[in-house]
């Protein structure tokens, strides 16, 4: 599992120095055509990888509750994101990585709630969930590039 919690850092990497690179305004503008901003995606990111990893294996996320709520399947951008939600965020996007590969190794992950993600892909396991993450976040490391063309 190491090389695909490489790869995670690497793309959690990625994102972080996107929103580094942008201001807060360019981060909260939702282009017109898309329904979501660069903010939301790289949250989204960070959510949906807690909720794959942590909460389908009955464990609790590392990640505050109302972060989850806010940027959960089925949310859009409600109003910009304040300064401290995003310095949150940037903290979280590696300590997450950390987090992770720290409990995935000392056997934190003992069950597994199968689940059934887009693309028709069945989750069975959080090695399964860690590996499909990755596609998951990078497909919205796209968005982000496609929203940031737009600014």
């Amino acid at each position: 599992m190491k090389f695909h919690l490489d790869l995670l850092r690497n793309i959690r990497t990625s994102f972080l120095k996107e929103l580094n690179s942008l201001s807060h305004e360019q981060l909260n503008l939702v282009p017109e055509g898309f329904n979501n901003n660069i903010i939301w995606n790289v949250a989204h990111s960070l959510v949906i990888q807690q909720l794959l990893c942590y909460s389908l294996s009955d464990t609790k996320c590392p990640v505050e509750k109302h972060i989850l709520k806010k940027y959960k399947n089925g949310t859009v951008p409600t109003d910009d994101i304040s300064e401290n939600e995003l310095t949150y965020i940037k903290k979280m996007l590696l300590d997450s990585v950390d987090i992770l590969e720290n409990d995935f190794n000392t056997g934190l992950f003992k069950s597994y709630k199968e689940y059934t993600v887009g693309f028709k892909t069945h989750l069975t396991s959080v090695e399964e969930a860690i590996i499909f993450n990755n596609a998951h976040e990078g497909l919205h490391f796209g968005f982000l590039s496609a929203i940031k063309k737009m600014l």
